[in-house]
């Protein structure tokens, strides 16, 4: 597994950092799909593979889900998440069109 991309997000009341890595999509043979993982660490500690038709859609769809985990967290909501010691708006990942009401920009 091949992370391609990662962050580290802020969180307000602690030196503690939340770590974000999303691998390299890939070929599930049993499924006879691809699958994009992504992982997020505590306090939001969340592992997931979601699949696709085609690597592209795996992961953009992996993009999207990662996005609504990091936007429809009770740390971001409560303004305790952020990036480069910025909260409450950016967390440098677009946001769900679903959550456009309290998430800064769209996919």
């Amino acid at each position: 597994m091949t992370e391609i991309a990662a962050v580290e997000l802020d969180l307000s009341y602690s030196a503690a950092k939340v770590s974000v890595r999303v691998l390299a999509p890939e070929w599930d043979e049993y499924e006879g799909l691809w699958s994009c993982r992504f992982e997020i660490s505590e306090p939001i500690n969340v592992e997931r593979k979601i699949s696709g038709v085609s690597s592209l859609q795996a992961l953009a769809l992996g993009l999207k889900t990662l996005s609504a985990y990091l936007y429809g967290s009770d740390l971001y909501k409560n303004g305790e998440l952020g990036v480069y010691g910025q909260f409450g708006g950016s967390l440098s990942i677009p946001a769900p069109q679903s959550m456009l009401d309290r998430a800064p920009f769209p996919f």
